[in-house]
């Protein structure tokens, strides 16, 4: 009776062993899925994955003996991207980068005490992120704000941003930044 019982959980273990190691067929939507196509990935998520190589800590002179430094992180499961920037241990900004079906988006929450909401514009350039007012809030009581910005991604640890100031009782200008990727210190 042990031999027999030993005989027939040989032969479950072995039963078992072989419909695990049998695939099932697949249905036809299944099959289908399988085998569809990649679908192309949209000139915005393309800038968004760009962005993506930023994560870190990033750097840029001032000129007047301060550094402003930029930080990146991805958040909400990858979805959208936060950039935060520091001058002297304080927070002056932060940036949320995100893609609405073929627009790239950022909302910047400003030091001016505005909120400049900006779209990318197109580019030949996948290194090159153009972002055009789309709108702003608060621009009522805090007429200075940065119209745009170009940034100029040069390599894995460079990067320019250019921004446009428009508003309030001072001229129109522009801030012209050099940053170099500096990862492993604190903001």
């Amino acid at each position: 009776m042990k031999a027999l019982l030993m005989g027939l959980a040989i032969g479950i273990v072995t039963m078992t062993q072989a419909v695990q190691s049998v695939e099932a067929p697949k249905s036809a939507p299944q099959a289908a899925v399988a085998e569809a196509p990649a679908v192309p990935v949209t000139p915005a998520q393309a800038s968004f994955d760009r962005l993506k190589t930023l994560f870190g800590r990033w750097e840029a002179p001032l000129g007047n003996g301060k550094t402003i430094v930029d930080t990146f992180q991805p958040f909400a499961f990858g979805s959208a991207i936060l950039a935060e920037e520091w001058v002297g241990g304080e927070q002056v900004t932060s940036t949320v980068f995100y893609v609405v079906g073929t627009e790239l988006r950022a909302d910047h929450y400003c030091d001016y005490g505005n909120q400049p909401r900006y779209v990318a514009q197109p580019s030949d350039d996948p290194n090159i992120i153009d972002l055009a007012m789309r709108d702003v809030t608060n621009l009522d009581t805090h007429p200075r704000h940065f119209h745009a910005t170009t940034w100029h991604l040069l390599d894995a640890t460079h990067m320019t941003q250019d921004w446009q100031v428009e508003g309030g009782p001072k001229a129109s200008g522009s801030v012209h930044l050099d940053f170099v990727r500096h990862d492993n210190e604190p903001a």
